[in-house]
C-alpha cells in the first residue's frame, strides 16, 4: 500500500466514525507507516482547527468594526 493510499484509507475510516484505535486494527500496513500516517493526520487536524480559530477571530474583529 502506498503512502497516499494509506492516508486515503485512514481518512475514509475516520470520516465513517471509526476511532484511531479501530483504524489501527483494521488497516493492514506496516506499523511504523500506519503510525506515521496517523501522526500526519492528527497534525493536519490541529493545523486546520488553528486556522479556523484565526479566521474566526478575524471575522469577529471585522464584525466589531462594522458596529461602530
Amino acid at each position: 500500500m502506498t503512502h497516499h493510499d494509506l492516508n486515503a484509507q485512514l481518512k475514509q475510516l475516520l470520516k465513517r466514525g471509526y476511532s484511531i484505535d479501530d483504524v489501527r486494527n483494521l488497516i493492514i500496513a506496516p506499523r511504523a507507516e500506519l503510525e506515521q500516517a496517523i501522526l500526519e493526520y492528527q497534525h493536519q487536524q490541529r493545523r486546520e482547527r488553528q486556522q479556523a480559530r484565526v479566521l474566526r477571530g478575524q471575522a469577529d474583529f471585522a464584525m466589531g468594526l462594522g458596529r461602530h
